[in-house]
């Protein structure tokens, strides 16, 4: 995350109720950096640009699980989305 000269930085705050500043806490605890970077981190992440994929747009992270596969996608045959159509779910799990 690259960082800004402190004469280019505007101040933004915000409310959180204390559930949800004990969970960025413990966030930022875990990946062993500042509440505000881990925040930082997940809004860069949220906003990378779409990867292109075989003529499809899906979000991919670095390091997850779609990171790699992207030529897969589209390349099977049937509904883009089987949850689109209840029919199309019959049966599952029993």
């Amino acid at each position: 995350m690259a960082t800004r000269p402190k004469s280019r930085t505007v101040w933004f705050g915000m409310k959180v109720t204390p559930e949800q500043k004990a969970r960025i806490k413990r966030l930022a605890q875990r990946e062993g950096t500042t509440a505000k970077e881990a925040i930082l981190r997940l809004v860069d992440g949220a906003m990378q640009e779409p990867v292109e994929a075989a003529g499809n747009t899906v979000s991919a992270r670095p390091g997850s699980f779609l990171d790699g596969i992207e030529h897969l996608i589209g390349s099977l045959e049937g509904p883009p989305d089987l949850s689109t159509n209840p029919r199309h779910l019959e049966g599952f799990g029993e």
